[in-house]
């Protein structure tokens, strides 16, 4: 396998060690297989959603009621997000792991995402909402632990959490 299926694999083997029970995504031809993965699932309900504040409301509701989601979209889309971020997931302490794919930067093809994706991390710093990245940097066989133990700080803290993630070959 390449690079971006042992990452996705990585992905879907975090998630299913935290024991999600709800995948909410915004769909994405770069994590495809990971939202393959949870389509196909009798034990994750998947789902997608059109914007991402919406699946921030949703896994918020899922959250605040005791069920065990996770939000799969593209960092571009993190400019959609930020109000409902700032002012309810993080103003109101609701523990929501995010994974966010990272576009931009080397092996990019699309030029429009390099503009936003490339600031994304120091954004997020700065709106003080924690988050780190998975990538080249860390071995893959790492990264099933790492996503877990994202999930279980999200909701050991109350805040919601960012795992960047380069799924890029």
């Amino acid at each position: 396998m390449g690079y971006r299926e042992d990452s996705c694999a990585a992905v879907v083997q975090g998630l299913e060690a935290a024991g999600i029970q709800y995948f909410v995504h915004v769909p994405d031809s770069f994590g495809a297989a990971v939202i393959a993965h949870f389509d196909a699932s009798d034990q994750v309900r998947s789902f997608p959603v059109a914007k991402e504040e919406e699946g921030i409301g949703i896994a918020a509701g899922l959250a605040m009621t005791g069920k065990r989601g996770v939000l799969f979209y593209q960092d571009t889309g993190l400019g959609n997000s930020i109000g409902a971020l700032t002012t309810y997931a993080a103003a109101y302490h609701v523990p929501i792991l995010l994974l966010a794919i990272r576009r931009g930067g080397f092996g990019e093809f699309n030029a429009a995402n390099f503009l936003f994706s490339e600031g994304a991390v120091d954004m997020v710093d700065t709106m003080g909402i924690k988050a780190f990245t998975l990538d080249y940097k860390v071995p893959l066989d790492q990264w099933p632990g790492a996503i877990k133990q994202a999930y279980d700080y999200a909701h050991m803290t109350h805040r919601p959490i960012i795992v960047f993630l380069n799924l890029k070959d």
